[in-house]
């Protein structure tokens, strides 16, 4: 008889000695019990990722880790948190309902009279009532035009010199691309993912022939067009006092037989109930943590991560603090109810939800009010699932899935405390994550970075256009009108130019 290891190769089935006692058939059987255990959690998980749903939604009954004084606590949180706050309108049942077509839009007027202004019954001429409107939604494609500018030259008889004005300075000098051009190609590439070849392919249907080749060009001279501002928004990035950190792989191209390389996209964000909404992502050829050093040069305050081994040396001079992610350690243990209903992870499953539901009811408070609040209800919570996951580490198997959750959860319990010190640092690192998320979508549209240069160029576009979206900006708009000022641009008044800017576009 034959069976498989844990490579998956196939080797011979032992064959028992005839001698064991039964101590020892009872310890081979528990190691064969735990060993099962563990590759019927491991087929389980395997079987959830292929099959099963990816949302990580958790609505168990109303049991608790405080068990029914868990719920009164929050209750009489509730009530006093509403105490202190405005009276807010009763909420409405949404029901879908026609909604009117914006205003702003241009109208087009149709009327249509009808046949005869006489009564078909008796011929008496008809009175006019009112005018019956019906709108309907239409669109026109966008179209090119060309832009000619005509500069008159005058010549001078006595001197014989030509005069003419000065062509205003152009991000591509002497090149044929406008701003609004411009910034459509990158529009199209960084924020809604469509790839260059896609958009030559949709321009020659217009008539207009723009290789992939030139569009390439246009978005390499964009990047260093905007270079500076992408230096100004990581100089106002390192000087925040809360970030976050995260990263995604990233192909790039290679050397001059275009091998292909796994690279990193690191990102950096301010937290999302920062003053200064900002995101900032760094293309670079590794993992390793030096990257992130370097990037992070001169930054000292609070930093969001994961258990990713590369930002540990941020941490050793002690200049930068380590905040942990409550949303790591509770999808460990949302793994293991999922795959198995596991009890335990659905007690901590039930604890971390209130942690959660706290940070809903002061989201809009105060750093110094979410402080408090955290140190009074969270603080004492999070005391109580700590004594629970300890006593819990020596009661379930070793190997098993939910031991491991225990342990992760317990080696990043220092780092998961700490938000509890400032009310400006985040219970998790979600922030970045969904900053990234935009990133993955687009790389399966896009799949590469031409070279680590065109990756790096191109980090820095998607840096300002997410930070102009995480401010309410609208990119396009943004970037038209940078384009268009940032040649003759003064260096010391850059920070008017950036998307979170007070007075943008004036």
């Amino acid at each position: 008889m034959m069976m498989f290891n844990q490579c998956g190769n196939m080797i011979a089935m032992m064959t028992l000695p005839s001698d064991l006692t039964n101590d020892q058939l009872r310890t081979l059987v528990i190691k064969l019990q735990r060993e099962n255990t563990r590759l019927a959690e491991l087929l389980a998980q395997a079987r959830q990722a292929r099959f099963g749903r990816k949302a990580e939604n958790f609505s168990p009954a109303q049991l608790s880790l405080l068990d029914e004084d868990s719920e009164t606590d929050i209750s009489a949180l509730e009530a006093e948190l509403e105490k202190t706050l405005p009276a807010a309108p009763l909420a409405t049942v949404n029901k879908p309902k026609r909604q009117a077509l914006p205003a702003h839009l241009p109208r087009e007027e149709i009327r249509l009279e009808p046949d005869s202004t006489n009564c078909p019954q008796c011929g008496d001429p008809l009175r006019f009532l009112r005018d019956e409107i019906n709108e309907i939604l239409d669109y026109i494609p966008a179209q090119f035009i060309v832009r000619k500018t005509v500069r008159p030259q005058y010549s001078c008889p006595c001197c014989q010199t030509v005069h003419s004005a000065e062509l205003p300075a152009q991000v591509i000098d002497k090149g044929q691309a406008a701003p609004g051009l411009l910034a459509h190609i990158t529009i199209n590439k960084c924020v809604d993912h469509l790839p260059l070849y896609r958009q030559s392919q949709i321009f020659a249907r217009d008539g207009i022939t723009l290789p992939m080749s030139t569009l390439s060009d246009w978005m390499g001279k964009v990047g260093v067009a905007l270079n500076p501002l992408v230096k100004r928004l990581h100089a106002l990035l390192c000087e925040q006092k809360v970030l976050h950190a995260d990263e995604t792989p990233l192909t790039v191209l290679a050397g001059k037989k275009v091998t292909v390389q796994r690279g990193y996209l690191w990102a950096y964000a301010s937290p999302a109930a920062a003053e200064q909404r900002m995101v900032m992502f760094d293309c670079q050829p590794g993992r390793n943590g030096g990257y992130a050093q370097t990037f992070l040069t001169g930054f000292t305050g609070t930093l969001v991560v994961d258990d990713y081994a590369g930002y540990k040396a941020l941490f050793a001079s002690g200049a930068i603090k380590e905040a942990g992610c409550l949303a790591h350690v509770r999808r460990k243990f949302f793994e293991q109810y999922k795959v198995n209903h596991h009890p335990l992870a659905k007690r901590v499953l039930d604890s971390i939800r209130e942690l959660y539901k706290l940070e809903r009811l002061i989201k809009t408070r105060t750093t110094q009010n979410r402080q408090r609040w955290r140190n009074r209800y969270a603080k004492p919570h999070l005391a109580t699932l700590h004594a629970l996951l300890s006593a819990q580490q020596h009661q379930v198997p070793g190997n098993s899935g939910i031991h491991k959750a225990i342990l992760h959860a317990l080696k990043r319990w220092p780092a998961l405390l700490c938000y509890l010190d400032d009310g400006a640092i985040p219970i998790d690192n979600n922030h970045i994550e969904n900053c990234i998320r935009p990133v993955a979508l687009g790389r399966k549209n896009w799949l590469f970075a031409g070279s680590l240069l065109a990756g790096q160029r191109m980090a820095g576009i998607m840096s300002l256009l997410q930070t102009a979206k995480l401010n309410g900006i609208e990119p396009f708009t943004w970037l038209s009108f940078v384009l268009t000022h940032i040649p003759t641009w003064k260096n010391s008044q850059l920070d008017d130019l950036l998307p979170f800017a007070k007075n943008p576009f004036s």
